[in-house]
């Protein structure tokens, strides 16, 4: 049960009784919210008009009650004190989208009524920028004449931007939300089946977390694309850096357009750098400044308390605050790592001294999160006083929740102690984070990857030589990522996934470069292990005997990574020289089994698992990089 099959239900109804029970639903949420301790508040009685006869008759009335934590009895929904206010909190949230979406053109009620299986405003993007109305900040009275602080305070004025509720229905209604959904909820069965079976305990881990990983993989491998430098408007041609415009045509909802020189036509090319995050649903691409901003938004869409997260060293990204783990987790989408705090100062090997989170609630120092020294960070910080710098956060988040409730502000205090405590502690990085990698719990390192939840597949292709003539042929594209058994030029069967038809493999994974439309196999990110795959083809029969095996294998490798590729059958074994594509001997007469076996190694620096590959191929191409041919006789 979720707040989207909610929203279904209620797109049963009429309208205006949607509408009245969505405004009945919120009202009773608040009055819980401010008076927390109130049993009245928190019984309804079946009896009472209001519920009986505007509440209860409205699918999906009954079910969001149960989402926000009612219980059920003969005569009361009852909501126990030991249900926390978050969990109203988000209830509300959801409510509030759901009524934005109903009152930002009372002219298009039909249209709304036809899409109501998702609080939207519209089912696609606009095409064109000119449609898109900018959204307007409240004016910001400085207050602070020094540079830093008063960067802290734009900042923090800005973040404004996530809590504005048409943005937001704009970005929910672009989220593949089923899908991830669906992906997420066998995600979290795998890790608790992995956890049960190898008695690890409850993992602590909710539906939220493991949709955060599938919104954060979607994110950066569907959605959003890296710029460096934009093609060539004039001729498509490679282009780069050469300066600012200041040509007022060209800084429209921006005051930062970069101009790029072709190399081969030497037009210029224009590439806005915008911060407004409805342009950004549109034009979905840029570096991590438009990463960060457009991934913060989609996690507020979702109900999700999200923080914009900026370094001062030049980098920014997203926190994300689990309910289940009651702490903050740090969410890079330009690198699709979640949790993985201190890999900007081991693993990129940055000077961190100022780490600053931005919220529409709150703006903390987050600093000590993102660093396991301590006492070095604090003697690089000279931009003000630590007194002058926590002096400016309290009276920013005090003046920002003057006008929140005083049940929010109490439990934003509280969660705001717990961080503060997590933050004294100095943590130590682990080779996981010399890798690049994430550590924490078996379980939560399950969650990203790190640990194979089972045993190796053992596919074994069967080559049955009955309704041979001549040839058989398995062969595999890594764009569709599929295998096809062909006989004698007819396909007869087909697998799907890479590792679902090897025998073995470990440390390696199936890599999409959206940015550079490629795709690959090779290690497991992060990975300074040896990777390896393996495949099996067993002849069955003995209508026919082999003659001959051809091989057509594709690797690729950068600085010193090395692909290793055998063949073995029985006494015989051969090696397929690094970057030799094509294999042919007919000294596999008679044999019965065959081992095909690649090894990826080698590479330099944080990218060294990514500098042996198999199989690399534009995503538009049609070929298969992999494919054995058994010749009969």
């Amino acid at each position: 049960m979720s707040y989207e099959e909610m929203f279904e239900k209620l797109g049963e109804n009429p309208i205006e009784s949607a509408k009245e029970a969505v405004r009945l639903l919120i009202k009773i949420v608040e009055n819980i919210l401010k008076n927390p301790k109130d049993l009245k508040f928190r019984t309804l009685q079946k009896n009472n008009p209001t519920l009986s006869k505007k509440l209860l008759p409205v699918a999906g009335v009954q079910m969001c009650l149960e989402l926000v934590g009612f219980q059920e009895s003969n005569e009361y929904f009852t909501l126990p004190l030991s249900i926390p206010l978050s969990k109203l909190e988000e209830g509300k949230d959801a409510l509030c989208v759901w009524k934005e979406a109903f009152q930002v053109d009372n002219g298009k009620t039909n249209e709304r009524q036809k899409m109501a299986s998702t609080p939207s405003v519209q089912n696609k993007v606009e095409n064109s920028l000119e449609k898109i109305t900018p959204f307007v900040l409240p004016p910001l009275v400085r207050l602070y004449a020094n540079p830093f602080l008063h960067q802290v305070e734009v900042i923090f004025h800005e973040a404004l931007r996530f809590e504005d509720k048409n943005t937001q229905i704009r970005a929910r209604n672009l989220i593949p939300l089923q899908k991830l959904e669906k992906l997420a909820q066998e995600r979290l069965r795998t890790i608790q089946e992995y956890a049960k079976k190898n008695h690890l305990g409850d993992p602590n881990i909710s539906i939220q977390e493991t949709l955060l990983l599938e919104l954060l993989a979607w994110f950066k491998e569907d959605f959003f694309s890296w710029v460096d430098s934009p093609d060539c408007e004039q001729c498509g041609g490679k282009s780069a850096f050469s300066h600012m415009s200041t040509d007022p045509k060209l800084l429209v909802y921006t005051n930062r357009v970069e101009l790029h020189r072709c190399q081969s036509c030497h037009t210029f090319t224009p590439f806005p750098r915008y911060t407004d995050m409805n342009i950004l649903l549109e034009t979905r691409r840029g570096r991590c400044g438009e990463w960060a901003n457009t991934f913060t938004l989609l996690c507020r869409s979702l109900g999700w308390d999200a923080r914009f997260v900026m370094d001062e060293t030049d980098h920014v990204w997203t926190e994300v605050y689990s309910i289940a783990q009651q702490r903050w987790l740090h969410c890079d989408p330009c690198e699709n790592i979640c949790d993985q705090p201190l890999m900007y100062e081991t693993g990129w090997k940055k000077t961190v001294s100022y780490v600053m989170a931005y919220s529409g609630e709150e703006v903390q120092d987050v600093t000590w999160r993102y660093t396991c020294h301590h006492k070095e960070v604090l003697k690089r910080r000279t931009k003000c006083t630590e007194n002058e710098l926590v002096d400016v956060l309290l009276k920013l988040r005090e003046k920002r929740q003057m006008v929140f409730s005083e049940s929010r502000k109490n439990y934003l205090r509280r969660r705001l102690l717990m961080e503060l405590v997590e933050l004294m502690n100095e943590k130590k990085p682990g080779e996981c984070d010399n890798k690049g990698r994430v550590s924490g719990s078996e379980a939560w390192r399950l969650q990203r990857g790190e640990i194979q939840t089972s045993e190796p597949s053992r596919f074994i292709w069967k080559i049955d030589t009955k309704n041979v003539k001549e040839r058989v042929c398995v062969r595999y594209s890594a764009v569709r990522d599929k295998y096809e058994y062909i006989v004698d030029n007819d396909v007869r069967k087909t697998v799907d996934n890479w590792n679902a038809a090897a025998v073995d493999h470990s440390n390696v994974f199936r890599k999409v470069e959206k940015d550079w439309k490629k795709v690959y196999i090779t290690r497991t990110e992060g990975c300074s292990e040896e990777g390896r795959i393996c495949w099996r083809f067993d002849v069955e029969g003995d209508f026919k005997i082999l003659d001959t095996v051809i091989v057509d294998f594709s690797s690729e490798t950068f600085e010193n990574g090395r692909v290793c590729t055998q063949i073995f059958a029985a006494d015989l074994q051969f090696e397929i020289p690094n970057g030799q594509r094509h294999f042919s001997s007919d000294e596999f007469n008679g044999k019965k089994s065959i081992t095909i076996q690649s090894t990826l190694s080698g590479g330099k620096g944080d990218m060294a698992w990514q500098h042996a590959q198999l199989f690399r191929e534009s995503l538009t191409s049609d070929d298969f990089p992999f494919s054995v041919t058994f010749i009969f006789k």
